[in-house]
C-alpha cells in the first residue's frame, strides 16, 4: 500500500471518509501465517546481523477505559483529562513504524474499542501488512466484532472466577468476557485469555486452566508484581516472594499436565529460580548481574528496548510496563524514530521476572524450545482463521 500524506486532508473527518473507502481486509489462514512468519524471519535477520529494530510494538491507542481496575498500572480508568491521538496522529505513528521495520503491532488500551475510528484504523493497519494482536476487556466485543474480524489474535482480560474477576475489574465484567469468548470463537478469530494473578485470585489458576481447556483457548498468566506504585497503593493484592514462586510452580505443573498454558517451561522456571527475593528486585540491569550468575539461574535475556517497545497513548516510549518512567522519551517531542532511539540508548535492562515479557524475550533470543512453543501456537492460531 502506497504511503499517504495525511497533511493533505482537511481534517479527521476527511481522513475517515478516505479510510472508509478502502476495501475491507479479508484475513485468512494463509495471510495470517505469512505475516506471523515474516515477523519471525525479521527477528532471525536482526539477531543474525546484530541489528536493533522495533519489530514488535505495543501501541496504546487511547487513554480512556470503561473500567477502573484496582491494580491498573497505567491508571487508564482515571485518564479522562488526557488528550487522545487524533486519527491523523495515530496514522502517522503507524506509518512511521512501517518505515522503521515494525512487523507486529499489539493494540492496547485503555480500551481500544472506545475509539470511534478503531475499525478503520485496524483495516488500514492490515492493508499496511502488519500482524495485529488486539487487547480488550471484552465489554464492547459484541457491538464491534465486525471491526475486529481481520485481526490475527485477540487477547481478553479475565482474572479468575466471577467473584474474583469482578472484585478487581468491576461487577458484570466476568459475564461480558464469557460472552466475548463465545462471539470471537464463532467468528473464528484466535483468542487468548490474559489473567492477572493477585493475592485475591492466585488460587484461581486451576479454574482458568479448566476454562481454557473447555473453550479451547490458551491462558496467559501474569503476576501482579511489576510496579512499586502497586505495592504502595494495592499492597493487599501483591503476593510475597514465596507466594509468587509457589504460584508460578503451580502454573508449571498445570502446563506439564496438558492444560493450555501459553508460556514455555524455561520462562516459568526463570521466575521460579529468580536469584534474589521477588520482594527485593524484579529486574537486573547489565551492571548488576554477571553472565555466570544469570546462566546459573537460567535467566532470560531481555530484548525490550532492542527489538520490542511500547508507545503509550501519551506519546512516551518505554521498554515495558515495569519501566514506566514519567520522563520517558516522547514521540510528540522527538518523533517516533527519535523517541525509540533514545529509549534504546537509555535502556539498561538485562533480565526480569515478568512472564509475558520473557516469553517474547526467549523467542527473540532464538531459544529452540521457545521457537517450537511459539511455532505451535502460531500454527494453531493461524488455522483457526477462516
Amino acid at each position: 500500500m502506497k504511503k499517504i500524506d495525511w497533511d493533505t486532508f482537511e481534517n479527521d473527518a476527511a481522513i475517515l471518509n478516505y479510510l472508509k473507502s478502502l476495501p475491507v481486509y479479508k484475513n485468512n489462514s494463509l495471510k495470517s501465517a505469512i505475516q506471523r512468519a515474516l515477523f519471525f524471519l525479521s527477528v532471525l535477520y536482526c539477531r543474525l546481523f546484530k541489528l536493533n529494530k522495533p519489530l514488535f510494538i505495543v501501541l496504546v491507542t487511547n487513554n480512556k477505559c470503561n473500567l477502573n481496575c484496582t491494580y491498573c498500572y497505567g491508571n487508564y480508568g482515571e485518564r479522562n483529562n488526557y488528550q487522545d491521538y487524533s486519527t491523523k496522529e495515530l496514522l502517522k505513528v503507524i506509518d512511521s513504524l512501517k518505515d522503521l521495520g515494525t512487523r507486529l503491532i499489539t493494540m492496547h488500551g485503555g480500551e481500544s474499542l472506545l475509539r470511534n475510528d478503531i475499525g478503520e484504523i485496524i483495516n488500514y493497519v492490515k492493508h499496511k501488512g502488519f500482524y495485529i494482536g488486539f487487547n480488550t476487556n471484552g465489554y464492547l466485543v459484541s457491538k464491534k466484532i465486525e471491526q475486529l474480524r481481520c485481526v490475527d489474535t485477540i487477547c481478553l482480560s479475565m482474572d479468575g472466577t466471577e467473584a474474583s474477576n469482578d472484585k478487581n475489574r468491576g461487577k458484570g465484567c466476568y459475564n461480558k468476557v464469557i460472552e466475548a469468548i463465545d462471539i470471537i470463537k464463532k467468528y473464528r478469530i484466535p483468542c487468548v485469555i490474559s489473567a492477572t494473578l493477585t493475592r485475591d485470585n492466585m488460587k484461581d489458576m486451576e479454574f482458568l486452566a479448566e476454562l481454557g481447556l473447555s473453550k479451547n483457548i490458551m491462558i496467559q498468566y501474569s503476576i501482579l508484581y511489576n510496579s512499586p506504585g502497586l505495592k504502595d497503593n494495592s499492597s493487599d493484592l501483591v503476593m510475597n516472594d514465596k507466594e509468587i514462586r509457589d504460584t508460578v510452580s503451580k502454573i508449571l505443573r498445570l502446563r506439564n499436565e496438558g492444560y493450555p498454558v501459553y508460556y514455555s517451561n524455561n520462562v516459568l522456571k526463570a521466575t521460579i529460580n529468580w536469584p534474589v527475593s521477588h520482594d527485593e528486585k524484579e529486574f537486573f540491569t547489565k551492571h548488576e548481574i554477571s553472565k555466570e550468575k544469570a546462566s546459573k539461574a537460567s535467566l532470560v535475556h531481555c530484548y525490550h528496548g532492542k527489538l520490542k517497545y511500547q508507545i503509550d497513548a501519551d506519546g512516551r516510549v518505554i521498554t515495558c510496563w515495569a519501566r514506566d518512567h514519567k520522563d520517558a522519551p516522547n514521540i510528540k517531542n522527538l518523533g517516533v524514530s527519535g523517541a525509540i532511539k533514545k529509549c534504546h540508548d537509555d535502556n539498561e535492562c538485562k533480565h526480569c521476572v515478568f512472564l509475558a515479557n520473557n516469553e517474547h524475550n526467549a523467542l527473540m533470543h532464538l531459544s529452540p524450545r521457545n521457537i517450537l512453543n511459539n511455532f505451535r501456537i502460531q500454527i494453531l492460531h493461524s488455522f483457526k482463521i477462516k
